[in-house]
């Protein structure tokens, strides 16, 4: 297991890109600019087929041929570039200077402290809006506090919000099916932990389940089925419910 370095989640060592806030590795952003290349490469020898093709019809139509599989394949690397660039770009530090630690250090004990109240008031909104300004804006991973497992619930919980209404669509795309299916297998599997049990354990019950059986057409009896596969004993592996929800998800109607 390996902890992602943007969100602080554990996850599988071959997991190229985190499961829970889409953070890609500077070595899998590289591996996939070469494969890229690689496509390229392949592009580059049919173009080198063309010339011959091409004086048998006729030189223009030959040379236009190239032109324009040369200028397609620029085009082509300078967009696989703009994607790495921006992948790599919020990256963050690794080794942080001394000013840097110590400004991480006090705003999570600022984010802990509010993190705390809104766990005493039950407001999963306020949790939720922390733990997301944290890690999207300001960019300081609040792993180790004492409610992470709580506020990263949260932030679940409202996303799964937002993207219920998919259900209702005519076709629900592969992306949205994965999304919403997440969601409700994380709160199923109880993926937040023994400090989130006080506030989800009724939501699971009164909420959730009723979507994964009556919406997403599961069984209990399925949903039992995979817990010894995204069970790290007493732990729920929150990357083994993304794999689980990889090969099961469905569309829905």
């Amino acid at each position: 297991m390996k902890i992602c370095q943007n969100c602080g989640a554990e996850i599988e060592d071959t997991n190229e890109v985190c499961p829970y806030c889409g953070y890609i590795t500077r070595e899998s952003a590289i591996n996939k600019l070469k494969d890229e290349i690689e496509d390229i490469k392949y592009d580059i020898a049919d173009v080198k087929k063309e010339p011959a093709k091409a004086f048998k019809k006729g030189l223009g139509k030959g040379t236009k041929v190239i032109l324009l599989t040369v200028l397609i394949t620029v085009i082509f690397a300078a967009i696989i570039a703009v994607i790495l660039i921006k992948e790599l770009g919020d990256e963050p530090r690794i080794h942080l200077s001394a000013e840097e630690e110590a400004y991480a250090t006090a705003y999570k004990v600022a984010a802990g402290e509010e993190l705390a109240k809104a766990y005493e008031e039950k407001n999963i909104g306020k949790m939720a809006e922390i733990f997301d300004k944290a890690y999207s804006i300001d960019r300081v991973s609040l792993w180790g506090d004492k409610h992470y497992e709580t506020g990263h619930a949260s932030s679940c919980y409202m996303k799964l919000q937002q993207c219920l209404p998919n259900l209702n669509k005519d076709k629900i795309s592969k992306k949205e099916a994965e999304e919403i299916t997440y969601y409700c297998f994380y709160f199923y599997y109880r993926a937040y932990g023994e400090d989130g049990a006080v506030i989800f354990d009724d939501i699971r019950d009164n909420e959730i389940l009723p979507i994964i059986t009556d919406r997403l057409m599961f069984t209990e009896e399925d949903m039992e089925s995979f817990r010894e596969k995204v069970t790290d004993p007493p732990y729920v592996n929150r990357s083994r419910v993304y794999g689980i929800v990889k090969d099961n998800y469905k569309n829905y109607r």
